[in-house]
């Protein structure tokens, strides 16, 4: 009797395959189908693997922080790790570089200062910015200085952007606090505040998390319709008026979505 093959045949493309890691990456590949959170059986049942074999391998994975166990729910989701390897996928393709003509047009428009950012490890992480020689110089060392996920319209925008748990979570593990006296204090407040970001598609802030400068910021996608970074313009409070608050939302948009085209999203 001829054994059922239960490998493709051998091939110069997968002659050095290791059939543990072609394992560990199915497990993986399980979150990637709609939906961010599955039990041990689920991902038995997704992979084809048997529970005893599926176990092992998300044992491995939560060890090394690929995969976090919610104690409460008793279902797994992708760890923060991939934060750091999504930031360096970004990288890859050159999100900066793809970034920073638009983000330089952006800021000889307005004249005023012109970041990019991400959330990375659980925390707020600036990838880039544009200064001009206007009153407001954000103290942002890109790539280095880490603030809270919930800070300023960056951290808002990108918020906005995610599940109510997962936003809920970082909350907890990043309280709000009172940057100025109109930072948003109360959790409920702000979800409901992060809620209307989403609706409207993009964030203004004014004075909430530095003293005397408004702020506008607006997400950026991926090919997928990810939201993996948000683009901001900060400026001084003295500039303020409804005219200048809709330019600048205005022009805000129009690089966010150039950016996007660029890493290859189409609107639908």
């Amino acid at each position: 009797m001829t054994a059922r093959r239960t490998t493709p045949p051998a091939d110069d493309s997968n002659q050095y395959s290791i059939r543990a890691v072609e394992r560990a990456i199915g497990v993986l590949n399980v979150f990637s189908r709609g939906k961010n959170k599955f039990s041990l059986d689920e991902i038995t049942k997704e992979t084809g693997l048997s529970k005893p074999t599926t176990f092992r391998i998300v044992s491995t994975l939560q060890q090394y922080k690929y995969i976090v166990l919610d104690p409460v729910e008793g279902r797994y989701r992708l760890g923060s790790v991939f934060l750091s390897l999504g930031a360096a996928a970004l990288g890859s393709v050159s999100l900066k570089g793809i970034a920073k003509p638009h983000l330089s047009c952006l800021r000889d428009d307005l004249q005023t200062t012109v970041l990019v950012g991400t959330i990375m490890d659980d925390m707020l992480v600036y990838l880039d910015k544009v200064e001009c020689d206007g009153p407001v110089r954000i103290a942002s060392d890109i790539g280095l200085r880490r603030d809270p996920p919930n800070f300023g319209m960056l951290g808002m925008t990108l918020m906005a952007y995610l599940e109510d748990e997962e936003a809920q979570r970082l909350l907890g593990c990043s309280p709000l606090k009172a940057f100025t006296n109109k930072s948003i204090v109360n959790t409920k407040e702000y979800l409901d505040r992060l809620h209307e970001v989403r609706r409207q598609g993009y964030t203004v802030e004014f004075g909430e998390a530095i003293e005397g400068v408004w702020g506008v910021g607006a997400p950026v996608r991926n090919s997928n319709a990810e939201v993996v970074a948000a683009v901001a313009a900060a400026l001084p409070m003295s500039s303020k008026s409804d005219a200048r608050v809709t330019e600048v939302v205005a022009e805000l948009l129009n690089c966010a979505a150039a950016i996007s085209s660029d890493l290859g999203y189409r609107s639908r």
